[in-house]
């Protein structure tokens, strides 16, 4: 895979900000050489030599085929598979969403998506102190994508061709409580994409309100959402607005804490 283009990173004079830049190179591009790794972090040939070649010796590099290039050693490698091991997103997301949902005193559900089933699950939530709230409890199951703020939360934001492989799945017109058209469900994820959250009414639970925007991870693949739920009978467009500009905010937060760049 050849380097891909990036605008070079401002110089720096500090040690462990060079290596943290030679680092995130190599996140990437499956592999460098030292003139093109100068040119992409704007630092000296001659520190990238020098980090280059301590790296290699500690094992977190190691010689690629085509002579003088490199790639990721075996250290690195086992260090990176043992921290994204112990990289938990609902103890990252648990503080970010009590801070959140506190604003708008609504439920806030968090729900995580499989690639594999096509599917999401609810996994944790912090609820509304309001007596009568978002009944979140079902969300536990696995739930398909099209149907709702909390389905349609990851699916807006797939890859258009893991999206489409998903729509082209599904019968015309699209099943849920007002049926559509898929050109209609296009035209809906499409403006969804455009604003960067997805707001529905009643799709998956009658009489519920719902506002949805993706989590990525530091790949950049959407791993989940965040959902603000709450009843109908207390809604209006200002609280609508409200909750998109925080759980936007919010999924914004939990993205860069789990390595996520725009």
């Amino acid at each position: 895979m050849p380097p891909t283009e990036a605008s070079p990173a401002p110089p720096t004079t500090s040690p462990m900000a060079r290596w943290l830049t030679v680092l995130e190179a190599f996140g990437t591009a499956d592999e460098w050489g030292i003139r093109d790794l100068a040119a992409h972090t704007a630092l000296p040939r001659s520190a990238i030599h020098r980090v280059v070649h301590e790296m290699s010796r500690l094992g977190m590099l190691a010689p690629a085929p085509e002579r003088g290039r490199f790639r990721v050693g075996p250290a690195l490698a086992r260090l990176s598979v043992l921290l994204a091991e112990r990289l938990d997103v609902r103890a990252v997301a648990r503080p970010i969403m009590e801070r959140a949902a506190a604003e708008l005193d609504e439920t806030l559900v968090l729900s995580l998506y499989s690639p594999a089933r096509r599917q999401f699950t609810a996994i944790d939530a912090v609820e509304s102190s309001r007596p009568i709230r978002y009944i979140w409890g079902p969300l536990r199951e696995w739930s398909d994508l099209h149907t709702g703020s909390s389905g349609k939360g990851i699916l807006a934001f797939l890859p258009d061709d893991e999206r489409e492989a998903i729509l082209d799945t599904l019968p015309d017109p699209v099943p849920g409580h007002v049926p559509v058209s898929r050109r209609e469900l296009r035209e809906e994820l499409r403006a969804s994409r455009d604003r960067g959250h997805v707001v529905s009414h009643g799709e998956r639970f009658p009489g519920a309100v719902g506002v949805a925007a993706p989590i990525h991870d530091a790949a950049g693949r959407v791993i989940g959402d965040l959902v603000f739920g709450w009843p109908d009978n207390r809604n209006d467009p200002d609280k609508e607005s409200r909750a998109a500009r925080l759980v936007m905010d919010a999924t914004a937060q939990v993205s860069e804490a789990l390595g996520y760049r725009p």
